[in-house]
């Protein structure tokens, strides 16, 4: 075995110290020497529990996950209380604000979010320093200075009625403050809950004493030297003694930018949470942006580490992170909660289960597509909770009585007992542990709750589960093993008779994932590189930030799309063709999908996707002079000669990097023949595919094929994800082209 390359991780907060846990589990401390730089003096404890910490129910050393021991047991060197503030990019250095240094060979950023605070007027005194009484609540200093500023004061302003600013403002009331919560949008929570629910939602907060103000805009901070009182926009003012801002959160990614790595909304990541401009650096958590998006939750950033760990320590090279689909249970100042997906309908097709009883604060509300979940809203009961989760993260099909998704109908109240729980059931929502991992974890010896949740951390974010997970604890310990919900072998498959061809093949429990993405690469290999350097057209899909979508269709010699190496493709972009418009998205969201179809031949398609910048000519070709390889640009005599005609008509290039590659999938492709071309294409030990030259053409075969490519450009349709494929069909029986939008 070689030397142990340098891990350096800036952040020790929840996701800098999971992605570490995560590495350790893969063998990391035999592969690396492990160091951290953390702004806190501490280990890394559970934001998740502050306001516990700040009602007083909880002792700040409760909420520790990872105590100063931890660290010296892994031989983790931990810069505690030292902010890191440079990253030397080409001598691989660190330099942290006491002057250390520390070397890395593979870097993580992990430095999460701070409280974002509006620029209002008071803020600060006249040296510009911070207004006594003003704070954020991001950390256990925060609770500190909370808790210690309060005494003796008589009124608190939370502003944000989020989460966030809920928790806070009843962690405030404990400390005997009047609390008034200023939330500027019409009902509180509406992140995660539609009007109805938020209007249940108040009337619950009301009765335990917590004042709130809706549509309240805040103008300024009133006071010289300390906070006396706020004033909205409207003219009215609110007296107050301290005030916290819950307006939610600004990631931390200003080293990052210092080093030159992209940042847009945050950090911007691939599949692999590699930084886009430099494949040493990684970066988790609340401070990246994967795909357009960010994420302020517990689950998805767990799944971030998990994917960078198994990609760093080459336990998994292939592993990918797609994104994550938003789902949370929890408890708002005593209330409970599940959110998951959709709050409203977004298609006609949409139906809407929905129950609300306000005087006893329930709210339960589902909304279901093609017999599937996309969103649900459960407050003040969540008892079915666990199996709606379930079905939404499952994408699983609901029973047609829908009643039955929210009651127990013609018996008794009763809960599904835990023999009936199906073993993937997952119970930590924040920790991702299933039923299963709990029992596994019981038959390998931990009989009791704390030693489950130790290995497994199940219970110990925000303790929603913490019953759900003693419970099973206590059944598994009773010698019983669990049950898998599995389908009966009689059960119909969904798909097309095509697909069902591919599960007989493939193996049922595959289904049509097995064909879609079972052999998707993150490169491209020989087969591909030859087959797009044959193509004389291309479709580009790109979305908007908003996730609107737009395609063009793109053509031109053989070889005008160039493909650089394995990971790189770039393709010139000329006035007219949707060429702005296609320019436009890319700069407002650069996750692009590309598509290359052989028409000629067997009509197989090859997909792209990826992430796309817009360069320059005269920077694209310095940038092909640095990688030696000018010539593929400056040596095309057919560009050359474009460009030389009319040197303006050459806009920019894109630049793309590629994300993933695969076939894609058509029932107008013969499904044996399919099936070869994805043995040959889509492994990584792909034999080489001689791409024969095309029969020529006729002039009416080429005026039908250009008229139908015309045809596709014109077309539009509706998108729900900003990363894509396309597929792009020609029927030879009527002449259609069809284009679908399918999310991946």
């Amino acid at each position: 075995m070689g030397a142990k390359r340098n891990l350096l991780v800036i952040g020790n907060g929840m996701s800098g110290a999971r992605t570490v846990e995560e590495i350790l589990a893969r063998g990391g401390a035999v592969l690396f020497n492990i160091a951290m730089f953390g702004d806190e003096p501490f280990g890394n404890y559970n934001r998740i529990m502050l306001s516990a910490v700040l009602d007083g129910s909880h002792a700040a050393t409760e909420i520790f996950l990872n105590p100063l021991a931890w660290y010296e047991q892994n031989a983790i060197r931990l810069h505690s209380g030292i902010r890191a503030t440079r990253i030397f990019r080409f001598a691989r250095r660190v330099l942290g604000a006491d002057g250390s240094e520390e070397p890395y060979d593979n870097l993580i950023i992990a430095t999460g979010s701070r409280s974002f605070v509006p620029p209002l007027l008071g803020l600060t005194q006249g040296d510009g320093s911070t207004k006594a009484g003003i704070f954020g609540f991001r950390s256990l200093d925060d609770c500190r200075r909370m808790a210690d500023y309060a005494t003796g004061k008589r009124r608190a302003a939370v502003i944000g009625g989020g989460l966030l600013g809920l928790e806070c403002a009843h962690g405030l009331q404990s400390l005997g403050l009047e609390v008034h919560v200023m939330h500027r949008s019409p009902h509180l929570m509406n992140q995660q809950l539609d009007s109805a629910a938020g209007a249940i939602l108040q009337s619950l907060m009301e009765e335990m004493g917590i004042r709130v103000h809706l549509g309240a805009d805040t103008r300024a901070v009133l006071g010289d030297e300390r906070v006396s009182g706020l004033e909205l926009k409207n003219g009215e003012t609110i007296d107050c003694d301290l005030v916290v801002f819950a307006t939610g959160i600004k990631p931390n990614s200003e080293i990052a930018s210092r080093a030159g790595l992209t940042v847009e909304r945050a950090i911007v990541v691939d599949n692999q949470m590699r930084t886009v401009d430099d494949p040493r650096i990684y970066a988790v958590g609340e401070c990246v942006q994967h795909r357009g998006q960010t994420y302020g939750l517990v689950a998805p950033i767990w799944e971030q580490a998990k994917v960078l760990a198994d990609h760093i320590t080459g336990t998994n090279s292939k592993a990918v992170y797609h994104g994550s689909k938003v789902a949370t249970r929890l408890k708002v100042a005593g209330v409970e909660l599940a959110s998951m997906g959709l709050k409203e309908p977004g298609e006609q097709r949409d139906e809407v289960v929905q129950f609300t009883e306000p005087r006893r604060g329930t709210y339960k509300k589902l909304i279901i597509r093609d017999g599937r979940l996309m969103g649900g809203i459960l407050l003040g009961d969540s008892s079915k909770a666990a199996s709606l989760l379930h079905a939404f993260e499952t994408n699983a099909t609901l029973p047609e009585e829908r009643i039955r998704l929210l009651f127990d109908v013609g018996a008794p109240p009763k809960r599904v007992t835990l023999e009936q729980i199906p073993l993937d059931a997952q119970v930590c929502n924040c920790e991702h542990v299933n039923k299963g991992a709990i029992v596994e974890c019981v038959k390998g010896g931990r009989r009791t709750v704390e030693e489950v949740r130790e290995a497994t951390r199940a219970g110990l974010s925000c303790g929603s589960c913490d019953a759900m997970v003693r419970e099973i604890v206590e059944w598994a310990c009773g010698g019983e093993n669990g049950s898998s919900s599995r389908a009966s072998e009689d059960e119909a498959l969904p798909g097309s008779e095509g697909e069902h061809e591919l599960q007989i093949k493939y193996g049922k429990s595959l289904q049509a994932l097995a064909f879609y993405k079972h052999r998707v690469l993150d490169h491209l290999n020989s087969a591909m590189r030859e087959f797009i350097a044959g193509q004389e057209m291309m479709f580009v899909g790109t979305a908007d930030k908003n996730g609107n979508a737009d395609s063009s269709f793109r053509a031109g010699h053989a070889s005008f799309v160039k493909v650089l190496d394995e990971r790189t493709i770039a393709y010139p972009e000329f006035r007219g063709n949707g060429v702005m418009s296609s320019m436009g998205n890319i700069s407002e969201n650069p996750h692009v999908g590309l598509m290359f179809i052989d028409f000629g031949k067997d009509r197989i398609g090859l997909h792209v996707n990826g992430s796309a910048r817009i360069v320059e000519h005269d920077e694209f070709v310095r940038f092909m002079e640095d990688r030696a390889a000018a010539d593929t640009v400056l040596g095309d005599a057919v560009l050359a000669n474009a460009i030389s005609k009319d040197p303006g008509n050459l806009e920019r290039w894109v630049i793309v990097s590629v994300d993933e590659a695969f076939m894609h999938c058509s029932k107008h492709i013969p499904l044996m023949q399919k099936i070869d071309h994805e043995v040959l294409w889509g492994t990584t030990s792909a034999p080489k595919v001689e791409i024969t030259s095309k029969p020529k053409e006729s002039r009416s075969d080429r005026s039908r094929r250009i008229g139908l490519l015309k045809l596709a450009r014109i077309l539009a349709w509706p998108i729900h994800s900003p990363l894509f494929m396309l597929d792009v069909v020609v029927s030879g029986d009527n002449d259609q082209i069809a284009l679908l939008g399918i999310p991946v």
